[in-house]
């Protein structure tokens, strides 16, 4: 049972990261975006190796699955990749590139997914932009960037300093009135995201949350700071259900989206819930797979994973 737990708002939520130091997660969710313009400057190498050393001992979301990662400069990849991979069908050109190499395994691209992500938290903290780089053929990238390997290409992220500003603008929750927590992100005045009611289900699907009632248990800024996680598109595909002390993670089926970047949406969206909910109250384990409970969700979703809080 869910024990209601008031939470304030007068503080930044930390985590300490098994590099060193803390990670502020509230601060960085709210900044972070994906820039796809890059100065032609490297990052400078201390930084690179404080990030190397970061992803060495970061959080995982599987404890099994062995991940390589692969870091390469522009020279490396922008030409060999040009018709392979990128964003909207196009290259992203950036001074470095992180590779990511797995161990084929149940759940290996959530798991890839999951802890590149972190390393794109982490890197902005360090004032490194990066982007997600899609690709439609891991093998072949492999062939192009010449790596010899058996593991699977599980993620591929650009990473420098930022070119240009893209504006966020965003809505924290209310100090004083946190009823009213409504999220509105705008990124190049294109993007606005649903807000906690859209996406937030008590009990069963369709029975709208209570923030108010969120707040007690302890959860609401896990919401909060989750559905600002990044999406394929934008979409943000998620829903939640929250039945006492079970968080239930209903995915949209989209004919559109691929199998990968499903795992992936659905990797970026437990992290972000995650690095909120394990800096305020504890730690937590997603488990993928249904609950035994029905919750009524619409054939147009899918249970993909549930925890206990």
């Amino acid at each position: 049972m869910l024990v209601p737990l008031k939470v304030g708002y007068n503080y930044f939520i930390l985590l300490y990261t098994y590099g060193g130091g803390y990670m502020k997660y509230k601060e960085i969710i709210s900044e972070i975006k994906s820039v796809r313009l890059y100065k032609e400057e490297e990052v400078d190498a201390n930084l690179l190796k404080e990030l190397k050393q970061y992803y060495e001992r970061g959080k995982r979301l599987v404890d099994n699955i062995d991940v390589e990662v692969i870091r390469k400069n522009k020279d490396e990849v922008f030409t060999q990749l040009k018709d392979s991979a990128g964003y909207n069908n196009r290259m992203i050109e950036a001074p470095h590139y992180l590779i990511f190499l797995s161990e084929e395994k149940d759940h290996y691209l959530e798991n890839a997914g999951y802890r590149a992500q972190d390393i794109m938290l982490k890197a902005w903290s360090l004032g490194i932009a990066s982007c997600w780089i899609s690709f439609a053929d891991g093998e072949e990238i492999k062939k192009k960037l010449g790596i010899q390997s058996d593991k699977k290409l599980a993620a591929l992220i650009a990473i420098g300093y930022e070119e240009a500003h893209n504006k966020v603008l965003y809505e924290n929750v209310s100090e004083y009135n946190p009823s009213k927590a409504e999220v509105k992100i705008v990124e190049d005045n294109t993007t606005e995201r649903l807000g906690i009611r859209d996406l937030v289900f008590t009990k069963e699907w369709g029975e709208k949350a209570d923030p108010d009632e969120l707040v007690n248990y302890g959860l609401l800024e896990g919401f909060f700071y989750g559905i600002l996680a990044p999406s394929y598109k934008n979409r943000q595909p998620w829903r939640f259900i929250v039945d006492n002390g079970t968080v239930v993670l209903a995915l949209k089926k989209d004919i559109y989206v691929t199998e990968y970047e499903e795992k992936i949406d659905t990797a970026v969206i437990m992290l972000y819930f995650d690095a909120i909910i394990e800096s305020t109250l504890y730690e937590i384990t997603w488990k993928f797979g249904k609950p035994e409970k029905d919750y009524g969700v619409p054939d147009d979703y899918k249970i993909v994973a549930y925890c206990i809080v």
